[in-house]
């Protein structure tokens, strides 16, 4: 008699456990999401449609997409003109605040490979059986990781696309990364390794190997606050306040001293939720879509210089090798002002800026329906002008400048392949 009591408690709570989930789920004001592609990185502008013509989201540079008042079995249509559309069905799983996660399949399309007619892309390193998964460019040549399958190789090239150096590395290896003194890394999900050459008697670099392993918990710790460094002195920064405080440091290794080199701070975001306090606006902005709050003012190293870019205040910063500041610039290359006269950021600016280092020149670029228009930064005036445009590529992966010459990643073949492309950027300032 106790046992069925008991049984008949526990089958009573359980139902009310459903029940409050339902109810939970029903009064779900918001669906979040984020789509990505086969390689799991973030797409930007997908179209997500209800009853396959009503657009009611647009994914941003991470991914991600909204939905107000979902429903169970609610049809959700994405569509992007590189990948395959896919609809999906509202389930009562995804109305619980769990993230919903959507993959989308790249479209089977053949790009011609086009020879260089005036200033045209052409590709730049394709492998009839791999796949380009990573790149960066340092001063010796262009570091890049092919895939196939189990198969995964480290290739160092020239400038002019001659492979100089080729090995074998473990297909766990799948990303690059350039430190702040330029030396070369490849990472895994554990761990990281740098990149270096034994050499021959007259300095030539002859074989290619990997040294220094280090655990990835560690690699961050060691790298992770870095953002510059010259030959005296390195530049950490980090994020305050739900990433509308931005600060950097100094730091000058030697002696085991710094200061604060600056402070940035988007005021009125922060007014605006410290005013908000724990209400649901509050909740929304910091929990809700956490990506967007934080602020972009990069820092880089050029020429024993610091250059930094404070876009939250509208000005470029210059100092040298020590920290200490020598100029100051206007930057509103990134701002629009709309009829009513007030200053903001133009939603094509994408928050992401290349530096040629070979010719100490800066870039940016806006985005629009996918397409990219790459700005080369003119540094006394803070304007930029347009110098290249990609409208034949869009939605193009991993941009990135040297020498005047612009490489980026794009699909190729009808295999899901990608392959390294690049393109003269002009001298004129006209596109």
């Amino acid at each position: 008699m106790k046992n069925i009591r008991l049984y008949t408690l526990l089958a009573f709570v359980l139902l009310m456990f459903v029940f409050v989930i339902r109810v939970k789920a029903q009064d779900q004001l918001y669906l979040q999401g984020v789509c990505v592609n086969e390689k799991g990185r973030a797409i930007e502008n997908v179209g997500v449609y209800i009853h396959d013509t009503i657009l009611v989201s647009i994914t941003d540079e991470n991914g991600h997409f909204a939905l107000s008042r979902p429903k169970v079995g609610q049809k959700i249509r994405f569509a992007h003109i590189v990948y395959e559309p896919m609809t999906y069905t509202i389930k009562e799983k995804d109305l619980i605040g769990q993230e919903l996660k959507i993959e989308m399949k790249t479209k089977k399309h053949e790009l011609l490979e086009v020879e260089v007619i005036g200033n045209a892309p052409h590709i730049a390193f394709d492998n009839p059986v791999r796949s380009v998964l990573d790149y960066v460019i340092a001063d010796d040549g262009i570091y890049l990781v092919a895939y196939r399958k189990r198969n995964t190789a480290l290739l160092h090239l020239s400038f002019e696309m001659d492979t100089l150096h080729e090995m074998k590395i473990s297909s766990a290896y799948k990303n690059l990364y350039r430190d702040f003194y330029g030396f070369v890394h490849v990472i895994s999900n554990e761990d990281a390794c740098q990149v270096g050459f034994t050499e021959t008697t007259d300095g030539l670099k002859k074989d290619m190997f990997l040294y220094a392993p280090i655990s990835l918990e560690n690699f961050y710790k060691t790298y992770g606050i870095i953002v510059a460094a010259s030959d005296k002195v390195v530049i950490t920064g980090r994020y305050a306040f739900y990433g509308l405080e931005q600060y950097y440091y100094c730091v000058t290794p030697t002696a085991d001293t710094s200061y604060l080199l600056e402070h940035i701070v988007d005021e009125d975001a922060r007014d605006d939720l410290r005013r908000a306090g724990d209400n649901d606006y509050y909740f929304f902005s910091t929990n809700f879509f956490p990506h967007l709050l934080y602020i972009y003012n990069p820092i880089y190293s050029l020429d024993n210089k610091f250059y930094l870019f404070a876009y939250t205040d509208a000005e470029t910063v210059i100092y040298d090798e020590v920290g200490e500041e020598l100029e100051r610039y206007p930057l509103t290359f990134h701002q629009r002002k709309k009829w009513t006269g007030d200053v903001v950021v133009d939603k094509r600016w994408k928050k992401s800026m290349m530096v040629d280092r070979a010719r100490n020149e800066f870039y940016s670029f806006f985005v629009e329906d996918g397409m990219f228009t790459l700005m080369r930064i003119d540094l006394p005036t803070g304007t930029a002008t347009p110098v290249l445009d990609l409208s034949g590529y869009p939605f193009a992966e991993m941009l990135r400048v040297h020498n005047r010459v612009l490489y980026f990643l794009y699909p190729t073949g009808n295999n899901h392949r990608q392959a390294l492309y690049q393109v003269n950027i002009e001298d004129k300032e006209t596109l």
